[in-house]
């Protein structure tokens, strides 16, 4: 996927994948953040980023990683208790069905590339929320 400013995503979804696989992995100029959700500790990691030249060859250096640490709990029970909340509260979620719309015309997108063998699928700028709900 290409966004703005030449910002690129890579989706790898396979049913028939021999190793379960669950990662997010961000990639920036000065640090790389690794979220494995498979791993039952250090599930999220940041690297800080160092590129030296050396005899005018870049060498990238391997630091250790730093875990950050946050909540174990189950991320669908706290999904659901938030939309449970947003219920009860009248509360606007931090995700609604505008959000899940966006989702599923991106997912479009990738069916239809598949389709194409891989091509490309533009998608049409998304309207802003408060478009969509006027």
């Amino acid at each position: 996927m290409l966004f703005d400013r030449g910002v690129r995503a890579h989706l790898f979804v396979s049913w028939l994948h021999p190793y379960k696989e669950q990662k997010l992995v961000v990639v920036g100029s000065r640090r790389m953040a690794v979220f494995d959700d498979v791993r039952k500790t250090e599930k999220l990691q940041v690297y800080d980023k160092k590129i030296d030249l050396v005899d005018g060859q870049f060498v990238a250096e391997k630091p250790a990683a730093r875990t950050i640490d946050f909540s174990s709990d189950e991320p669908l029970l706290l999904e659901c208790s938030h939309f449970l909340d947003c219920m009860q509260t009248r509360n606007t979620p931090k995700t609604d069905g505008h959000d899940g719309w966006r989702v599923l015309k991106v997912l479009e997108s990738s069916q239809r590339s598949l389709s194409m063998n891989g091509e490309p699928v533009q998608l049409e700028p998304l309207r802003s929320l408060e478009l969509v709900r006027a």
